[in-house]
């Protein structure tokens, strides 16, 4: 993991750089299995001292700021809320993991993707992709949760409470979009 400590208005200080990044380290290498990097901004005004703290994972990112009278104390707390949140965040996927569906196995929802136009053949379409999905038993509270930790932009699952085969999908302003058919 990259860590980078920004200094703001002050002499940069190897003894605050040594203990920001060490603590940083720990908690994060407690709590994430590929963190790639985090950035610390360590600043001064007047008499506040100001700690923020951005760290970003595959799939997760994590920010803390805390200002107070010394600038240990001020990294200390921003540690404590970006701990409080990777906690927060690794017990929701824990009882995500952990609940066992009565509905049973994941099924293979079949798709393919069609090419828009074949050159010779103006207007015929073709598949140039084909395969088959698991589309595990999942509520929608946590498809949203597996959408949000995957770089896909759709989900296809079983949803758990009608047994329907469903495609949950992230919209252009930031919210999802649910299809389910109607039988």
């Amino acid at each position: 993991m990259q860590i980078s400590v920004t200094f703001r208005h002050m002499e940069p200080s190897e003894a605050v750089r040594s203990y920001a990044t060490d603590k940083v380290a720990r908690v994060v290498g407690k709590y994430l299995k590929r963190p790639i990097e985090a950035h610390l901004i360590l600043s001064v005004v007047k008499h506040s001292h100001t700690a923020e703290i951005n760290v970003h994972a595959s799939n997760y990112d994590a920010t803390a700021s805390e200002s107070t009278g010394d600038l240990y104390s001020a990294i200390d707390l921003a540690i404590d809320k970006i701990e409080s949140q990777l906690r927060k965040r690794n017990d929701r996927v824990k009882r995500r993991k952990g609940r066992t569906s009565a509905a049973g196995e994941p099924l293979a929802v079949h798709f393919e993707v069609l090419e828009a136009e074949e050159p010779d053949n103006p207007g015929a379409r073709r598949v140039v992709e084909s395969d088959n999905i698991p589309a595990k038993p999942l509520s929608v509270e946590d498809a949203i949760l597996e959408l949000e930790e995957s770089r896909a932009e759709f989900l296809v699952f079983r949803n758990s409470a009608s047994e329907a085969i469903s495609v949950l999908y992230k919209r252009r302003d930031g919210n999802y979009g649910l299809i389910t058919p109607s039988v």
